[in-house]
C-alpha cells in the first residue's frame, strides 16, 4: 500500500498494489512490481495477511527510481 499524499482531505497517491510470492520454511520471497506504472517509485507499507486475513503491522520499504 503506497504510504498517502494527503492534502485537503484527498488522498491524491493512494494505491494498493498486489504482490507475487511463494513460502517456503519460515521465509516469504515477494517478486516486485515489473515497472514503475504499477508502483511508482516511494515509500510503501507492506503488510502480510494471515488466513483468515488478518494483516500483520505494516513495514515501511522504499522502491527507487
Amino acid at each position: 500500500m503506497r504510504a498517502g499524499a494527503v492534502t485537503h482531505a484527498f488522498n491524491m497517491d493512494q494505491r494498493l498494489v498486489g504482490l507475487a510470492f511463494t513460502s517456503a520454511s519460515g521465509a516469504l520471497t515477494v517478486t516486485a512490481p515489473a515497472n514503475a506504472n504499477l508502483a511508482p517509485p516511494g515509500w510503501y507499507l507492506v503488510f502480510i495477511l494471515d488466513k483468515n486475513g488478518v494483516p500483520s503491522i505494516g513495514k515501511f520499504v522504499h522502491i527507487g527510481s
